[in-house]
């Protein structure tokens, strides 16, 4: 790949627009879109965030550090426990809405970061919530259902 392409890959990359890279490389906007055009024909790309994900496949570009592995950062913010735990019975959001004061948007932002947390984001929408619960309990960050309590 020529140097001016990979100076426009490495800009784009780093989320410059293609006024800001002709600038920057001394260039016309015109200039700066033909380099960036032919870079993408090269790599086979649709388009340039798809020029950048295949550059950083084949290894022209670096990708991003990944996350060692290990124990999530933080399991659930106590915010994301209560909101699972109210949401247990299987309530609709309006019902756990009502039942915290709050609104149905901010009980689906809690359950979907609860769900991300969890690993469970990727089950199908219909078993998400039953799969976060488990989970949550099973880590004893929520606590167990109302039927165990009482046994």
């Amino acid at each position: 790949m020529p140097p001016r392409e990979l100076e426009v890959l490495k800009l784009l990359a780093n989320g410059f627009t293609y006024e800001e890279i002709a600038e920057q490389l001394a260039l016309g906007i015109g200039g700066a879109k033909g380099a960036a055009s032919r870079m993408m024909m090269r790599l086979g790309a649709l388009n340039a965030p798809h020029a950048v994900f295949l550059a950083v496949q084949q290894g022209i570009l670096p990708g991003r550090a990944k996350r060692r592995p290990g124990p999530p950062r933080q399991p659930l913010t106590p915010r994301q426990a209560l909101v699972l735990d109210t949401a247990a019975d299987g309530a609709s959001l309006a019902v756990v809405a009502a039942r915290l004061g709050t609104t149905r948007e901010q009980i689906s932002s809690s359950l979907s970061g609860a769900y991300l947390r969890l690993g469970v984001h990727q089950h199908p929408r219909a078993e998400r919530r039953a799969a976060a619960v488990a989970e949550a309990r099973r880590r004893g960050l929520i606590p167990p259902a109302k039927q165990e309590r009482a046994a």
